[in-house]
């Protein structure tokens, strides 16, 4: 159990570049997927949008 959570934090998230748009600024970020899916799920994040740099 003690191990697992020390290999855990070793583990490096696939990051994606992203341009994020809030409504008022573009940001151009490295997000993880769960911090991609936050951004479009949650409901303090609405009216923002995540496009990968790949999709421009």
């Amino acid at each position: 159990m003690i191990l697992n959570a020390i290999k855990n934090l070793f583990v490096k998230e696939q990051l994606f570049e992203c341009i994020v748009w809030d409504g008022k600024i573009m940001r151009y970020q490295d997000l993880s997927q769960k911090q991609i899916d936050d951004i479009n799920n949650k409901p303090e994040y609405k009216g923002w949008t995540v496009t990968l740099k790949k999709e421009c």
